[in-house]
């Protein structure tokens, strides 16, 4: 089941695939809860994992953007959940305002981490090719 809330000017701003840790902080935890954030861009991410938070719910997140010592405390909202879809359960949430500098480095990990993927993807089908020429 995917429920959403709308959400202005979708997919805009700078986005990566990613493999990170990201402490989510909400009212009725005990504690924080863990959860790897598989999608992040500079105005929010997706949280794979199934935790009870519902639409319009307001957390604290804590996660440092890949290929920093960047810590981010910032606040978000729950946009999109994913509660019965195997394998895809997860939260999207959309940042609150972000300070300029989190604003910043974020950004710039994201565009290093394009980068990066980009020219692993010309890497691997340069190897096809060779491969296919021989």
């Amino acid at each position: 089941m995917h429920t959403d809330l709308p959400v202005p000017q979708r997919r805009t701003d700078a986005r990566a695939a990613v493999s990170i840790p990201a402490a989510v902080f909400a009212d009725g935890f005990d504690q924080p809860v863990e959860l790897e954030c598989t999608n992040l861009s500079s105005t929010g991410m997706f949280l794979h994992g199934n935790p009870s938070l519902t639409l319009g719910e307001e957390v604290l997140l804590v996660f440092i953007p890949p290929g920093t010592w960047h810590r981010i405390f910032i606040e978000a909202v729950v946009v999109r959940t994913r509660a019965n879809v195997p394998g895809e359960r997860g939260l999207g949430l959309r940042f609150a305002r972000m300070p300029r500098n989190d604003t910043d480095v974020l950004r710039s990990a994201l565009l290093r981490r394009r980068e990066e993927a980009r020219v692993w993807d010309v890497a691997v089908a340069d190897l096809e090719f060779d491969l296919d020429s021989n």
